[in-house]
């Protein structure tokens, strides 16, 4: 078989001897230059770690003798000392002197702030005798908060505010994790009297450093104790790293203890350890904290010394080009005539790719190793082109979430604004209007809390669908965070088209929105603002629509409300009437109980009464229910105003009894707040104890809508009251969505008709209707029913015709105070 110069392999067409060459010259150069370049760069990396880490521990140091000297003010002070023994002597937690110690506790909250801020330091606390904290300062993000311990009957109250701020409010111990509420002795009491010791701990990823020091009074007894800490979190070690270009991190995990080094121990300072995986150099040092022991591992990047390898190699590869060109230069009469042109062919090829040309060329036809090349190339091309149409795919995508929200697939709020930013341009430049409207959905948070948060999103997707239907195409509907949403209509003629849209909005609200196995019925607050009237920029306009939307809200919600000047006013009369409610629950001196008699349609004598509460501020003068138990629900101060009325009703009651005066029970109207979210249960067990009365007199009155939206929870709920013996109404029956099989289930004693339809009885045939048959409903039920707000004789006499138990309202008697009640019962004889 004859073989021609075109069949032999790539391999047999160069000359053996610029293979052996190459070979040769490649091993030898190469391994010289790897192994000095390894060692040198070798040497210096443990000497730069080595450097690192003595850096490390000269902070450390530094940051120690700092904090001795930062809580050594304690002992020369005569003030904080003063404030000290007035703590330890007259503090007692069941008979608490609030405005004796409190004010005494925030002079030293803001004498511990000073100290700390100054200090540029994180943490101080001070404890007294008994290792109980009296007050610490804090660093956090939103700057220093200032904390003191209170009691009240015995109990912990913890009260904070940042330093920016006027009042300290009520908080939770949850919210600061890092402080020790009581004095966690590290040490023994020899090591910090009269002088201050160090501790470190690992808390949240960072090393934190304590002193500590106990203050001796006159009589050589210990009356205090002081901490205050510095915090290295990953912002300090993100700077060490950048100032010494070495990467610090902080790790637990016991993997590292074999090769770890005492950071504190000089000796082992001066002889590390180096480690070494395929991209860092690294070593690691270990600090014994008072929990555990922690890693600090120091890395250097292998990226300097692969790039000169790389570099020697490229200079090293361009000297044996050179070498094996010339020899090729030698047999190029050989050579040109089987390579020249398939080379050219491929450079072509490769030249196409370059060019962003990845369709398929012709291939090589050598049938050796360059053909193989060749189909290779081809096969490169279409792998770019399948790989470069996937990169601007998914660059489309990402861009795409960027802009929309990830629930809803509407505008999120970075696209709103800019499409607004947008809008404003063309509005000023046309000289048009256009509207910003802040829909929030009504009691949104009660259905999340109730249902979970997975019926909350299927809400909010369904509501997004119905939104979009009623719009415009032109306009921009936008999810801007949890249930809020916004919604920008341009080229606005008449207000009263943004007031036709908003109508047509709110009443898409009316039919409920199917979510999984509920059928949800929700309502919606709009608040509106208009261009130019209401604001020049985007963040005005959505500024003054949120205001709207909050007034809209305290309106009655369901509603809307276009942005006026006087918003303003009412923001502030609105954070007036909460900080009278705060000072009133403070006080315990601002509210008062109105009881209105309940009469017993058989016997016509008073058989119980209803507590209705009633608040005279000493702020705002008289401020009616309506106004503010909405507002006390809202900011769920409603709790421990509940708490004081089951408190004060029941004492009333058994106050009665010990007077003479025998009622069966009293009704106490309890919110849908302090169910949901306070231990009412614990509440109850412990007013009954207090009190003395028993559970069969009381009698709590639960609103139908709290009912109907809580299901089991409620059901659960009102189970355990029922349990012990206390008697349950449903207040404002008829005006929910009770069904007929719920209220099957649930543990009530009574059903209230409510005031709506009783006011217009005998002469309206829906409202007679409607109150005969929920009398029916009772009696099919075995249950009691009393009727409200009866003011006529018409009223009592068609109520008492159709088998209803009880009445209360004005034909009877107003609700009267304690003393004009006891008048009042003088007249009628008990049943």
């Amino acid at each position: 078989m004859k073989y021609t110069f075109s069949h032999f392999s790539l391999a047999n067409k160069l000359s053996l001897a610029i293979v052996l060459s190459v070979i040769l010259s490649v091993a030898l150069l190469g391994l010289y230059f790897d192994t000095y370049l390894q060692e040198s760069y070798f040497k210096t990396t443990k000497k730069r770690l080595s450097h690192g880490f003595e850096r490390l521990v000269a902070d450390i140091s530094k940051i120690e003798e700092e904090l001795k000297q930062g809580i050594m003010f304690i002992q020369s002070d005569e003030d904080i000392l003063a404030s000290i023994e007035l703590v330890n002597n007259y503090q007692d937690k069941q008979n608490y002197n609030a405005v004796l110690l409190d004010e005494e506790k925030k002079s030293i909250a803001r004498h511990l702030l000073d100290k700390v801020k100054f200090s540029l330091n994180n943490d101080i606390a001070l404890y007294d005798k008994n290792e109980e904290l009296i007050a610490f300062a804090t660093k956090k993000e939103k700057g220093y908060s200032l904390c003191f311990i209170s009691y009240h009957s015995g109990n912990k109250i913890l009260y904070c505010k940042y330093e920016n701020e006027d009042f300290y409010q009520q908080n939770n111990e949850a919210n600061y994790r890092h402080i020790n509420f009581r004095h966690a002795s590290y040490y023994t009491q020899a090591d910090v009297i009269n002088k201050s010791t160090i501790t470190h701990h690992y808390r949240d990823n960072a090393i934190v450093i304590t002193s500590h020091q106990s203050i001796l009074d006159q009589e050589n007894k210990i009356s205090a104790h002081i901490e205050m800490s510095k915090v290295l979190g990953q912002s300090y070690f993100n700077t060490l790293s950048k100032d010494l270009d070495i990467a610090f991190i902080l790790e637990n995990d016991k993997k590292y203890g074999s090769t770890a080094f005492s950071l504190l121990d000089k000796e082992s300072l001066n002889n590390i350890n180096i480690s070494q995986t395929q991209e860092i150099y690294y070593s690691v040092a270990s600090l014994t904290t008072t929990g555990s022991k922690i890693f600090i591992v120091a890395s250097l990047d292998k990226n300097p010394l692969m790039k000169t390898l790389y570099e020697s190699r490229i200079k090293l590869l361009v000297i044996l080009s050179l070498f094996v060109l010339f020899m090729m230069l030698v047999f190029r009469f050989l050579f040109t005539k089987g390579l020249a042109d398939s080379i050219k062919q491929l450079m072509q090829q490769i030249a196409k790719i370059e060019a962003g040309d990845y369709s398929q060329a012709k291939l090589v036809n050598t049938k050796d190793e360059l053909e193989t090349i060749s189909k290779n190339i081809n096969q490169l091309a279409m792998t770019i082109k399948e790989r470069e149409a996937d990169l601007k795919k998914s660059q489309d995508n990402l861009e795409y979430i960027s802009y929309h929200d990830v629930l809803t697939d509407l505008p999120n709020r970075r696209l709103f604004n800019s499409r607004l930013e947008h809008s404003l341009e063309l509005a000023k430049r046309n000289n048009t209007k256009l509207a910003v409207l802040f829909l929030d959905l009504d009691q949104f948070k009660h259905i999340n809390d109730t249902l979970g948060h997975n019926i909350g999103d299927i809400l909010l997707q369904a509501v997004s669908k119905r939104l979009m239907h009623s719009m415009r195409s032109v306009d921009t509907l936008a999810r801007i965070g949890g249930d809020e949403f916004n919604i920008l209509i341009e080229n606005i003629r008449d207000i009263r088209d943004i007031e036709f849209l908003v109508q047509k909005l709110i009443n898409d609200f009316q039919s409920p929105f199917a979510c999984g196995d509920y059928a949800i019925a929700t309502t919606v607050s709009i608040g509106i603002s208009v261009f130019p009237e209401d604001g020049q920029e985007s963040i005005t306009l959505v500024k003054n629509a949120d205001l709207a939307m909050y007034k809209a809200k305290d309106l009655g919600r369901n509603n809307y409300h276009f942005f006026s000047n006087s918003l303003s006013e009412y923001i502030q009369n609105r954070a007036k009437h909460i900080s009278a409610l705060k000072h009133a629950i403070a006080s315990k001196e601002e509210f008062f109980l109105l009881y209105q008699p309940k009469f017993s349609m058989q016997t016509k004598k008073i058989v119980a009464v209803e507590a209705l509460i009633r608040w005279n501020s000493s702020l705002l003068g008289f401020v009616g229910p309506n106004e503010f138990i909405p507002l006390a629900e809202e900011t769920n101060l409603i709790i421990p105003i509940g708490d004081w009325i089951l408190q004060k009703a029941c004492s009333d009651f058994i106050a009665l009894q010990k007077e003479g005066y025998f009622l069966e029970q009293i009704s106490i109207n309890v919110s849908g707040v302090q169910l949901q979210n306070s231990n009412m249960f614990k509440t109850l067990q412990k007013t009954i104890y207090e009190t003395g009365i028993k559970p069969t007199q009381i009698e709590l009155e639960i609103t139908e809508s709290y009912l109907a939206t809580n299901d089991k929870k409620a059901l659960h709920t009102l189970m355990q009251f029922r349990d012990m013996g206390v008697n349950l109404a449903i207040d404002d029956f008829g005006t929910g969505y009770s069904s007929m099989s719920y209220l099957q289930k649930l543990p009530v004693t009574r059903l209230k008709i409510d005031k709506s339809f009783v006011d217009e009885l005998p002469d309206s045939q829906e409202s007679a209707a409607i109150a005969k048959a929920i009398i029916a409903l009772a009696k099919t039920f075995n249950l009691s029913i009393t009727a409200e707000g009866v003011e006529t004789k018409k009223q009592l006499e068609f109520l008492d015709m159709h088998g209803c138990d009880e009445i209360q309202g004005y034909y009877y008697s107003k609700p009267l105070t304690l003393n004009d009640l006891k008048i009042f019962m003088q007249k009628f004889l008990i049943a």
